[in-house]
């Protein structure tokens, strides 16, 4: 048993982690403010812009021929092809399972699909995601993009689509998915594995209109799309580096708040054991005075 000494020492040093803990908490909660605001300004635009292109691809006019679009649609055969696999992890720890269910779907996936390719290559967006895989057996490994890090900005997601879709242009690999954590709350984050290249046509609803001839598109289907192209890739990194940027905070504060929680219930249990020592101690001590003070009565009389 844990001395009274001891247990003062511990209650001490559980205090100064809750404090920790609880400043983190409000930390991450002001972070996850802005990036929430972020990613749900942004995500119309992405989406918007995404179903651009597939209305685009979808015009029998647009002809345009380019290793980033597939038109055979998303039944090709992943045979003989060479896939980059990108995994988005945080760069800092702390987050619960934020990393650990990101890499635990990359790992399933490999387990599952990894035979369909001819290879599969992992590069990294995020710290947590490379120093696991690095130190594994069975994984090939690319490009680990620190520099990418941080404060998420648009310039960082233009710079690391442009190296992801240089790869499929330079004949590196044939596909490009990338897994990310897809934020919906602030204790709710699910794992995304998304097609980014190449673009293949979505199949249209039974009741979507259908695109034909009678649409005008100025200056021309191909000019249109090849100009949507530019931004789409940029817009659609951008959007899931915001994703993850939100699902971090928010998974962060969720673990603080939790961690504070567990602090608040050690620090009662260890302060009702102290005091109960303390009080054994003060017994022990009274009934030590009792016995002598009667051992000296019994001895004068």
């Amino acid at each position: 048993m844990a001395s009274i000494k001891d247990l003062k020492k511990r209650i001490g040093s559980v205090k100064n982690t809750q404090q920790t803990t609880k400043a983190m908490k409000m930390v991450s909660a002001a972070k996850l403010r802005r990036a929430q605001e972020a990613i749900l300004n942004n995500r119309p635009y992405a989406k918007h812009v995404g179903a651009l292109v597939s209305d685009m691809l979808a015009v029998p006019e647009t002809t345009l021929s380019s290793v980033l679009v597939d038109r055979e649609g998303v039944s090709a055969s992943a045979e003989g092809k060479r896939v980059l696999f990108l995994v988005v992890t945080s760069d800092r720890g702390l987050c619960a399972g934020f990393n650990a269910v990101a890499i635990k779907t990359a790992s399933r996936w490999l387990k599952e699909n990894g035979k369909k390719y001819a290879a599969v290559t992992f590069c990294f967006l995020g710290k947590r995601g490379y120093d696991f895989f690095r130190s594994r057996k069975g994984f090939t490994l690319g490009e680990h993009y620190e520099q990418f890090g941080g404060k998420v900005t648009f310039k960082k997601a233009n710079d690391l689509s442009n190296l992801l879709v240089q790869g499929v242009v330079d004949g590196q690999y044939d596909e490009v998915k990338v897994l990310y954590n897809e934020f919906k709350n602030a204790v709710l984050q699910t794992p995304v594995v998304e097609d980014f290249l190449p673009l293949r046509p979505k199949a249209a609803a039974a009741d979507a209109p259908v695109a034909s001839s009678t649409v005008i598109v100025k200056p021309s289907p191909d000019a249109v799309l090849a100009s949507l192209l530019e931004k789409h890739f940029a817009i659609q990194i951008f959007r899931i580096m915001l994703e993850s940027q939100a699902g971090e905070h928010g998974a962060r504060m969720s673990a603080m708040e939790n961690a504070t929680k567990n602090a608040g219930e050690m620090i009662k249990k260890l302060t009702l054991q102290y005091n109960k020592q303390r009080q054994a101690g003060i017994t022990k001590e009274l009934l030590e005075i009792i016995s002598g003070s009667e051992s000296a009565k019994s001895q004068a009389s």
